[in-house]
């Protein structure tokens, strides 16, 4: 119980002692006695009714979270719309009665919301912030800000709004502030990372004006953005031919993979088929070599035993000669190629004496 309300009280039982004293007096009087006690018991409770309601109408209690304004009716200042220069803090004021009226405004911090969601902001239904982006977009804001009366600011609050500052002024304010804003994003900013960024340009922008009409903001929060279903479809199917791109950029670096792999493959193939193609020709090389070699030697033991024996390539002739030849004709002008009498006698020796070899030469004629 606060002070002004126990002086209510006060005066209330000074009234009551009004009453019952004029019944006390009245019936006295009826009953031929004296009336006396009644009249004072009266108007004793008239006096007492009458100060503390003096009392209790002059006193003024402003609470912690709160700020009077004070109208004065009678010689108050019109250039000030007849309020005191200051309000009144928390504490207990006495004024006069009926000359001046406080006017009571809280200084808490209020928060108001606007949302899309039903019941969850300060009005009900769809009460989003409806507004376009800078390429056309509609997109949809929910946002809570929250704000206080600045106490030595509360006459100009009482002058320009009075108690209707919530709906005039802080809503319409921020859903412009809002709408100006956005309006200079494209929506994939607004969508992307630049929301913390929207929200301090909104902030900034209204905290001027908030304290140019006697207000504080504490905070601005943008809760929530929505699309439209337009671009909701088209948000999803970008993002189908975005995966489908994906899908298809994998695939073809897994054909890239495969065909450098296949490449590899094919270059180590080669290489390796090259690598034995060379050992084979080295190979090769080396085997020539050993056989000119081998033929160069036998060459030249064949040539040792020529010079040794000059008869051995006559006796070698013979031989490969058929075994069925009995006759050989030689022209008559030609020179011997061969001894046959020493040719004979070596063929005979080297055949075991099989059959004589007959020579003739053709005569001239």
């Amino acid at each position: 119980m606060n002070l002004s309300s126990l002086l209510g009280i006060l005066s209330i039982a000074g009234w009551v002692m009004v009453i019952a004293g004029a019944g006390v007096a009245i019936t006295s009087a009826a009953q031929k006695r004296n009336s006396q006690p009644g009249i004072v018991l009266a108007l004793v409770g008239l006096l007492v009714g009458v100060l503390f309601f003096a009392v209790s109408a002059g006193i003024v209690l402003v609470g912690p979270t709160e700020v009077a304004v004070v109208f004065q009716s009678v010689g108050g200042d019109g250039a000030a719309n007849s309020l005191w220069p200051n309000p009144l803090g928390p504490g207990v004021h006495l004024i006069v009665p009926i000359i001046n009226q406080p006017i009571l405004y809280s200084t808490e911090r209020h928060t108001y919301t606007m949302s899309k969601t039903t019941n969850e902001g300060a009005k009900g239904g769809d009460d989003s912030i409806a507004t376009r982006t800078l390429d056309g977009q509609q997109v949809y804001v929910d946002v809570s800000i929250s704000y206080n009366i600045d106490p030595s600011k509360a006459n100009l609050v009482h002058i320009r709004w009075k108690d209707r500052f919530q709906e005039e002024f802080v809503r319409p304010l921020v859903r412009g502030a809002i709408r100006d804003v956005v309006a200079g994003y494209n929506v994939d900013d607004v969508n992307g990372g630049k929301r913390a960024e929207i929200q301090s340009k909104i902030y900034e922008f209204a905290i001027p004006k908030f304290l140019d009409n006697g207000l504080q903001i504490g905070d601005l929060t943008i809760r929530n953005i929505t699309f439209s279903d337009e671009f909701i479809k088209a948000i999803e199917a970008r993002k189908v031919a975005q995966q489908q791109a994906e899908q298809a950029l994998q695939e073809a670096n897994r054909q890239r993979t495969l065909a450098k792999g296949q490449a590899d493959a094919a270059v180590t193939s080669a290489k390796g088929e090259a690598d034995a193609n060379i050992e084979k020709a080295k190979g090769d090389a080396q085997a020539i070599a050993v056989r000119a070699a081998a033929d160069a030697k036998a060459l030249a033991l064949i040539n040792e035993q020529i010079s040794k024996n000059p008869l051995l390539i006559q006796w070698r002739y013979i031989e490969k000669l058929a075994g069925q030849i009995r006759l050989v004709l030689i022209p008559s002008n030609s020179p011997y190629l061969i001894d046959p009498q020493n040719t004979m006698g070596q063929t005979k020796a080297s055949n075991n004496a099989e059959s004589p070899v007959a020579t003739q030469s053709p005569t001239t004629p």
